[in-house]
């Protein structure tokens, strides 16, 4: 059953792909291509745990298994700098000076390189069962742990406030909470952790479509003026 559920969050990661996709092709950038890449790879993610029972331990589980670490450990931090994209494309001036931009450069690269060392080059697998899915988890010692991960909600989850607060949007800062709330419950209930991602990439689909290059001005997708404050 659980299984099953696996597969219902799998297509629905298909669905937000296709759609954060379709944007990326009407306006390339970065602002599209993050959640595109974000979702693709979550498709991957859920997709291998809901077949993992099915497939059985063993060597094409566990070769199936590391896209979606390294996937993790890659793409994730670069919603640091997907976040300060769509605030400066919300019109606040801040988000475009220099040290701010080199600070959201910097910690995405620190993050990026504390997931290459967790779930990369020090990726120990071992496999786990939970209700009737099989996956494999890393087993690794490294402190690093699920801290980058932490960081990207925490900094995406303060980008949503900021809009909240200077457009009236709410939308990211709503998922992103529901996913900082509910990561805490999904080293027990591993669903939940892959529910709230489902959430969340709503979230990014939804801000990615207000913000869209080219929308501003129409309404529903007004920006502030550049320099507004909250």
């Amino acid at each position: 059953m659980i299984s099953l559920v696996f597969a219902v969050l799998a297509a629905a990661q298909l669905f937000l792909a296709v759609s954060a996709g379709r944007c990326w092709r009407a306006a390339p950038g970065l602002s599209a291509a993050v959640p595109t890449l974000v979702c693709a790879a979550l498709v991957w993610d859920n997709g291998v745990i809901a077949l993992g029972s099915l497939v059985g331990a063993g060597p094409l589980l566990e070769t199936l298994s590391v896209p979606r670490y390294a996937a993790h450990a890659l793409l994730t931090p670069f919603l640091v700098l997907w976040s300060l994209s769509v605030v400066d494309r919300a019109g606040l001036g801040w988000a475009r000076r220099t040290p701010v931009r080199v600070a959201a450069v910097g910690l995405t690269v620190l993050l990026v390189a504390a997931g290459v060392l967790h779930d990369i080059i020090g990726l120990t697998l071992r496999t786990e069962r939970w209700a009737d899915t099989l996956r494999y988890t890393n087993d690794a010692a490294s402190p690093v742990g699920p801290l980058p991960a932490i960081i990207t909600g925490l900094v995406v989850l303060s980008a949503g406030i900021v809009l909240w607060r200077s457009t009236g949007f709410a939308w990211l800062a709503v998922t992103a909470g529901v996913m900082v709330v509910v990561s805490g419950a999904a080293a027990q209930v591993p669903p939940l952790g892959n529910a709230a991602e489902v959430v969340l990439n709503v979230g990014l689909l939804l801000t990615l479509r207000r913000f869209l290059p080219g929308r501003a001005g129409r309404p529903g997708g007004r920006a502030v003026p550049a320099g507004t404050r909250p």
